[in-house]
């Protein structure tokens, strides 16, 4: 595979104009060729005999562009007969003057080297060496020698330095990308200038791993999951940038990081991004971007908004499925006018695998009028979230599911909106004094001003679990990246981390005298430990991933489920299950009646079960759910279950007759984790909305809810005495919060 340090003779790119490449390697030369200037150049030159193609596609944005434009001759001749989605080779055209660029990378700006090991330095950062250079500035590896780490330095290229524009442009780049805090987007440290004068710089977190283009040329088409991920990942990255304000109009897989070990998403160079009402600093028709990954209205030199990144993002997407992107073409011309006119070649052709959901989704971002696509970049990391969050927990196709359940949002929410609004003009009809008068009866939401009493932050993935010891001193964190952090809650401090799983753990459980940690991931395995030990004292083997384990009161059994149905009890004492079963679906929540003697499940097929917990002989079949059911919680007094799922509702159930006592909506989206407090009073729960409630057990009445997540909440669970209440989720953080009695 040729690289940029190794670019297509100039034979090869006639052969690529005239469209008698090999496919395999044209695909490879046109992907290179996104990402090297220099190859560009010598392309355009050789396709309209020295024109410079770029001024034509800034023009692109005008109605009737001026009659010296090479964008006439050049658009005459793609030639009427030939098809809309089929590559085209532009011919001569009227030679403009091409505008020359300095492209050898400079360092002339650095300060002198205080080793020879560096190529110089700049204030306190000694540069190792140069990542790359592209948009308005050059990407240096360097070494903080005040904080002692590696970064990387995003410096304003020399060649704009006496630009005022490009100056202002690039300040507001390091604002706008410092402005935005999220695990899917690179960090921005600090922004500073080469001395009195100087060109401006960004310091920012340095990934080492590999761009999504890099992975792309070598694998061609993803993995399902993978596409699911890492679409998802970006999505939300880009719900971050968007809620700032910012926009950041060019996506595409060069820009998409994967960090080391697990492939976390990390949306990098917001160069091109700007505050959405601010286009000050933009010069009128300028089109920035790359051709392969813009929108209509970018490529067009419209107005640009959030949709306009989720278009590229589909895309990529589409990419990433059929091993092509989308709108492909000779140029960079034929390709934008495949984006503006035709449409893409259904996914499923090229892919038969891919999935009748994902191809819809894809198709809904590809829409050429922004009106017509998923709207907000959340919304769609809401449904790949859910979808992600399946294929972990079965492997039934249900992602149509999600769809109607988001028609079904839609609907529900016009309807909601209509009822409010005739009840308001009803009042006022009837009223004023209705809108100015205080209603005692009228029903209050309930939101606590109260801020956590400590934030427990992974800043390595999702928390899955999170358990208290009996003492409430200690507090075990699961996190999506295979390991435990046991937190002393004190001093908030880490007392220890150790690697448990390969991949995500999802439940950790303390003993209930405190002397054990039981965890299970999905790698199949469930490990006990001591906390004072890297070591698990003993590990049990299922043949898929544990989504839920718990002990027996006397500390001295485990009640397991697995993603194949496999229901388990282990002995500490024996290698063996000493009791086993099997249900339909994947077990993705357990749960054990304080004496002992019963035995819950839940999972995928929608139901709640109870099972004898000696020999695991099933006594009662739960149903009223809508969805997988995620959580289950024991009353204390072993008479009463709570459960939660993806239909946002909490089901009380008697345990004794397997029916219902009452059920209420606790969630703007999947309610992931449910909680009884040890007095059995109140109910705490956990959602997809970024919300934890607190709720009456009794009545179902809303006590409190609590803000501080911004994403889904996956999980809830109390102290020993419901003085305290953690919460953690996708942000990678725990929140403790104080209960009021």
């Amino acid at each position: 595979m040729k690289t940029a340090s190794n670019c297509p003779p100039a034979d090869e790119l006639q052969q690529l104009l005239t469209g008698s490449l090999s496919g395999d390697r044209q695909e490879e030369c046109i992907r290179h060729m996104d990402s090297c200037e220099c190859c560009q150049a010598k392309l355009e030159s050789i396709a309209v005999d020295g024109t410079n193609l770029s001024r034509v596609v800034e023009q692109l944005h005008e109605s009737e562009p001026m009659a010296t434009s090479a964008y006439w001759p050049a658009l005459a001749s793609l030639g009427a007969d030939v098809p809309a989605d089929t590559p085209v080779k532009p011919a001569a055209a009227v030679v403009t003057p091409p505008t020359t660029r300095k492209r050898d990378v400079s360092l002339d700006f650095l300060q002198p080297a205080t080793d020879s090991a560096y190529l110089g330095r700049l204030a306190h950062f000694d540069v190792m060496r140069i990542l790359g250079r592209g948009g308005m500035g050059i990407v240096l590896e360097a070494f903080d020698s005040k904080l002692q780490r590696n970064v990387a330095i995003k410096v304003l290229d020399p060649d704009l330095a006496d630009d005022d524009v490009s100056r202002q442009r690039f300040c507001r780049e390091a604002r706008a990308a410092a402005s935005i805090t999220h695990e899917n987007v690179v960090a921005v440290h600090q922004v500073e200038r080469s001395g009195e004068g100087g060109l401006p710089f960004l310091v920012m977190q340095l990934i080492a791993g590999e761009s999504l283009e890099q992975r792309l040329l070598r694998e061609k088409q993803l993995p399902h999951r993978e596409i699911v991920r890492i679409g998802m990942q970006a999505a939300h990255g880009l719900a971050a940038a968007h809620a700032q304000g910012l926009i950041h109009r060019d996506i595409k897989p060069g820009n998409i990081l994967l960090e080391p070990t697990h492939d976390r998403v990390k949306l990098t160079d917001f160069g091109l991004a700007r505050v959405a009402e601010d286009v000050k600093l933009t010069r009128t028709g300028f089109v920035s971007g790359t051709p392969l990954y813009m929108a209509p209205e970018q490529a067009m030199g419209n107005e640009l908004d959030p949709r306009s990144d989720l278009f590229s993002l589909g895309a990529i997407l589409y990419e990433m499925s059929a091993g092509q992107p989308p709108f492909t073409g000779n140029s960079a011309l034929a390709i934008l006018r495949q984006i503006t006119e035709a449409k893409q070649r259904p996914i499923r052709e090229l892919n038969p695998a891919v999935p009748k959901w994902l191809a819809e989704t894809i198709d809904r971002l590809l829409a050429k009028k922004p009106e017509d696509r998923i709207q907000t970049a959340a919304q769609l990391a809401e449904l790949l979230e859910y979808e992600w969050a399946l294929m972990k927990t079965t492997s039934e196709d249900v992602p149509t599911v999600c769809q109607i359940e988001e028609h079904r949002r839609t609907v529900r929410n016009r309807w909601i909106a209509a009822a409010v609004g005739a009840t308001f003009l009803t009042l006022g009809l009837f009223g004023g004094r209705y809108f100015f008068g205080p209603s005692h009866n009228a029903p209050v939401a309930v939101v606590s001003s109260a801020e956590p009493v400590a934030l427990l932050s992974a800043n390595a993935g999702a928390v899955w679990s999170v358990a208290f010891t009996p003492t409430g001193e200690t507090a075990a964190m699961a996190v999506e990246d295979g390991s435990v952090r046991l937190w002393d809650l004190p001093t908030t401090s880490v007392k220890s981390t150790f690697v448990a799983h390969r991949g995500t753990i999802w439940t950790t459980r303390y003993s209930p005298d405190g002397k054990r940690l039981v965890s299970s991931g999905d790698d199949g395995l469930i490990k006990i430990w001591s906390p004072s030990q890297a070591e698990p004292l003993h590990t049990f083997t299922h043949q898929n991933a544990v989504r839920g384990v718990t002990f027996s009161p006397d500390g001295k059994r485990l009640f397991a489920g697995d993603r194949d149905g496999a229901l388990r009890v282990w002995s500490l004492d024996s290698p063996e299950p000493i009791a086993q079963a099997q249900q339909a679906g994947a077990v993705l929540a357990v749960g054990l009646s304080p004496d002992g003697e019963t035995f819950a499940t839940a999972g995928s097929d929608k139901v709640v079960r109870l099972w004898n917990a000696q020999n695991l002989t099933q006594k009662l079949v739960l149903e009223g759910h809508g969805g997988p059911v995620y959580s289950l919680s024991f009353h204390r007094d072993g008479r009463r279950l709570a459960s939660a799922g993806w239909d946002r509702t909490v089901r009380i159930w008697d345990t004794g007759s397997g029916q219902p006592i009452r059920h209420w909506e606790a969630h703007d989206g999947d309610a992931w984790s449910v909680a009884y407090s040890p007095d059995g009073t109140k109910l705490a729960t956990a959602g997809s909305d970024g919300a934890v409630k607190l709720w009456n057990a009794e009545t179902g009445e809303l006590l409190g809810t609590y803000l501080g997540h911004k994403i889904a909440v996956h999980t809830v669970g109390f102290n020993a005495d419901g003085t305290q209440l953690a919460s953690g989720g996708r942000d990678g953080a725990v929140r403790i919060w104080t209960m009021t009695p």
